[in-house]
């Protein structure tokens, strides 16, 4: 009786290792065979930072024309806007000595150095002729020729040319400048056939009006009835140029311009 319970509790034992041993054996499941690589986890662990190069991306609603940054808005064209002046030729053809320490060294040469190439002196309020301007220094004619200090000078463009343009929604603009010396200052305007441009003088001598030339070449201004202004309607479009001529001494000018 003892051997037979002893060879039934071994075939028992025997039993359960058999199953064990099967259920160990069972297949895993095998990955998609359409796919090279294991499928990521969707879930990212709390303890890592997600880079920005890995965090998803939100896809945008609107197509790629209306996601671009919006640019700012053109001026109204309703907004007035100031006129523009721009010099184009600017050359000093004059200056009239002007020192505190007066009186003004003239000198052979571009430099304040030495004393030895002093040729000859000039008193405040002398006019001269501008021949070439290096580096601050002025070469002079006359009866001392030579060098002297720009800077120790009064001085304005004897030979100008200057563009102006009307801004939006402006139809005149005033013009003032003076000439030291000698010197032609010409103001172009681009303008169309048709217009009407007033000159009105601002200055203290009431008849000085610049000539108007049109593009051609014709003057406009022939014989001025009224000297303080002046209306006439432009015959042709393209640039009008205003221009004024000085004497020996030079003088300021102010006078408007109005075009419609």
């Amino acid at each position: 009786m003892l051997l037979h319970g002893s060879w039934s509790r071994l075939i028992g034992v025997i039993t359960v290792l058999a199953l064990v041993a099967g259920c160990s054996s069972t297949p895993q499941s095998q990955p998609n065979a359409q796919s090279n690589t294991a499928t990521p986890s969707p879930s990212v662990s709390p303890s890592l930072p997600v880079s920005e190069s890995s965090a998803p991306i939100a896809k945008s609603n609107t197509n790629d024309e209306t996601s671009q940054p919006t640019p700012e808005p053109d001026t109204p064209r309703d907004t007035p806007t100031q006129g523009t002046r721009t010099v184009e030729k600017c050359i000093v053809l004059m200056a009239r000595v002007n020192d505190p320490d007066s009186p003004l060294n003239v000198r052979s040469s571009p430099k304040a150095t030495t004393t030895e190439n002093i040729v000859g002196q000039l008193k405040n309020g002398t006019y001269v002729d501008v021949k070439e301007e290096q580096n601050g220094w002025f070469r002079i004619s006359g009866e001392t020729p030579g060098w002297i200090a720009k800077n120790r000078t009064d001085k304005t463009c004897g030979e100008k040319t200057e563009r102006v343009q009307f801004g939006r929604g402006q139809d005149s603009i005033e013009i003032r400048d003076r000439f030291v010396g000698g010197g032609t200052h010409s103001y172009r305007f681009n303008l169309a056939k048709g217009q009407k441009m007033t000159l009105t003088s601002g200055s203290n001598r009431g008849e000085l009006l610049p000539a108007v030339i049109s593009p051609s070449g014709k003057s406009l201004i022939s014989d001025l009835e009224q000297p303080s202004s002046w209306t006439g309607t432009l015959p042709e479009t393209g640039d009008y140029t205003l221009q004024f001529d000085s004497n020996f001494k030079g003088y300021e000018y102010t006078f408007e311009v109005q075009v419609r």
